[in-house]
């Protein structure tokens, strides 16, 4: 009967009585899955607050890039749910984009460099924007101009949902961005507006060590 006790007021009818005692028992409902929702708010902050700390303490200035590529990997991809993350960085005088660290289809794989100004995919349209580039399905991937790996095409597993961050943008940063982060999932709209700003401070910080490395 919830966590009230009732007694009938002087005059109340039977039935005023229960629709006292079943409103209550509404609000306590309510009361109760407002709490539920609060804890798993700070659960999921927690979870946050964990990450960011493992990056700012493993992402270590001096690191190569393929390095830091791999331990940000093991940071995230697990607690994200990711299906895959690469890490594509710019040379804008040779007009290269290579890719240090390209984790697909269950483990990593040797990407090839490729000429930038030659590729319409979607990690090209995000760097030379200049700002995030969220994919929320991939019909949307599609109007968007995603080129497919030789390794999607065949197995068909195809992430879904596709998050690209650049990389040296925003205050204190100068110059065009000199690359790239993608985090990428097999669930449409996967990343909601929490999740992303997790993921922009992740590539902030992974950013940070690759300018020290440079």
């Amino acid at each position: 009967m919830g966590l009230f006790k009732f007694g009938k007021t002087k005059g109340e009818s039977p039935q005023d009585l229960a629709q006292r005692v079943k409103a209550a028992e509404a609000e306590t409902i309510q009361k109760g899955t407002q709490l539920e929702a609060l804890q798993e708010l700070v659960r999921h902050l927690d979870g946050d607050r964990i990450l960011l700390l493992r990056a700012a303490e493993e992402l270590r200035p001096g690191m190569e890039p393929k390095a830091l590529g791999e331990a940000l990997l093991d940071i995230c991809f697990k607690p994200l749910g990711l299906a895959s993350l690469y890490l594509a960085l710019v040379d804008w005088e040779t007009d290269i984009i290579s890719f240090p660290i390209y984790h697909e289809g269950g483990r990593l794989r040797n990407q090839p460099a490729r000429p930038l100004s030659k590729d319409g995919g979607l990690t090209a349209k995000a760097v030379l924007a200049g700002s995030p580039l969220y994919i929320r399905t991939l019909e949307e991937a599609r109007d968007a101009g995603a080129v497919f790996s030789e390794a999607e095409r065949v197995s068909g597993l195809v992430p879904q949902s596709w998050y690209g961050v650049p990389l040296g943008m925003g205050p204190g940063w100068k110059g065009p961005s000199f690359g790239l982060v993608s985090y990428q999932s097999f669930h449409q709209e996967a990343f909601p507006d929490s999740r992303r700003r997790l993921m922009d401070a992740m590539a902030a910080i992974l950013a940070l060590a690759i300018r020290a490395q440079r």
